[in-house]
């Protein structure tokens, strides 16, 4: 169990390394850029922008307040897409993350772990800042409440679960390159059976089973409540942090077994 709380405290022993590692990964996709950093926050305002005229003015969709905690169904959208879009984005983003980088592994000696701590680390920053603007937009409009204070411990639990599948995705794609074209497949399909476009109500009963079972049915919930609903399910806690749990399990385990083998591969 060892190799397990290794990866917690991998950041701490290596900071220095780590962050180093996260700004060269911030730099390096702005890079070239006139705007740099600042296109973090002009693209999810843009976005945001874009939903609300949209589905607000154009289209006018509403929603059962009893439903969905909102009769927005644009401030429904945000609330789940925004985090899905940190969890998608790095699962996306997992494949490549020892192959694209296989010369360095080989030829330079550092704890490889650093690198999909590294991935999710720098994909939930930016995901934070359009959170963070949107959490402007709900207190102006008057929607904040007593909810949000647990949306810490509920990007905490999301970002482990999202570690553990990360590590997971970044290690087997060393081995099954095909890894990569089979999550661009999956991560559209596993959209749609969460409930961020449409509440769970409009979900017929006898297909409600398919959103249970979504291990991202509870972190999607979870925001829901802390955002739209101002109140707190502790079994939805329980829940994430066990699938949290179980995910960053699997994902060490195998990294453990496997990495010996990463040399010969790569």
């Amino acid at each position: 169990m060892n190799f397990f709380f290794e990866w917690f405290l991998m950041p701490f022993r290596h900071s220095t390394l780590f962050w180093g590692f996260v700004r060269q990964e911030i730099r390096g996709r702005y890079a070239g850029s006139l705007g740099g950093l600042l296109w973090s926050v002009v693209t999810p305002l843009g976005n945001m922008l874009i939903y609300i005229f949209v589905f607000s003015v154009i289209l006018k969709l509403r929603l059962r307040i009893e439903d969905a905690g909102t009769d927005s169904f644009v401030i429904y959208l945000m609330a789940g897409l925004l985090p899905w879009m940190a969890f998608s984005e790095a699962l996306l983003a997992a494949p490549g993350t020892f192959v694209n980088r296989a010369e360095m592994i080989t030829k330079v000696s550092f704890p490889i772990q650093l690198l999909p701590l590294t991935n999710v680390a720098v994909t939930f920053i930016l995901n934070a800042i359009g959170l963070a603007i949107f959490l402007i937009y709900l207190a102006l409009i008057g929607k904040a409440g007593p909810g949000w204070l647990w949306l810490p411990l509920v990007m905490v639990i999301q970002l482990l679960f999202t570690l553990g599948l990360a590590i997971l995705i970044s290690s087997l794609a060393v081995f099954i390159r095909d890894i990569g074209q089979l999550m661009g497949i999956i991560i559209p399909l596993w959209f749609y059976l969460t409930p961020i476009l449409y509440p769970l109500s409009m979900v017929p009963q006898h297909f409600r089973w398919l959103l249970y079972g979504n291990p991202m049915y509870p972190f999607i919930e979870l925001y829901h409540q802390a955002l739209l609903r101002q109140h707190f399910s502790f079994l939805s806690v329980a829940h994430a942090s066990l699938l949290a749990f179980f995910s960053l399990f699997a994902g060490t385990v195998f990294f453990s077994r496997a990495r010996h083998a990463f040399a010969d591969v790569l």
